[in-house]
């Protein structure tokens, strides 16, 4: 089963957010979960404008299906 397809059908508390890190080519290079965001944005050394936003999970389906998308194309 792909990442998109288990985001799709399981379900996830409403808490969990997700970072997307790019490659050079601005594909999607890795995803990670994020359980919780309070405690992220604290320990995080990417703070400020440099900061990645965090997705939530209709987002970040949006996100990798573009990905797919550009991929395919």
């Amino acid at each position: 089963m792909s990442y998109l397809l288990h985001l799709k059908k399981a379900k996830f508390s409403d808490d969990i957010r997700w970072i997307v890190k790019y490659d050079k080519t601005d594909r999607v290079k890795e995803v990670k979960q994020i359980y919780k965001p309070s405690e992220y944005y604290a320990e995080n050394k990417h703070k400020g404008k440099n900061a990645r936003p965090l997705h939530n999970r209709n987002a970040l389906i949006k996100i990798l299906e573009y990905d797919k998308t550009k991929n395919n194309s």
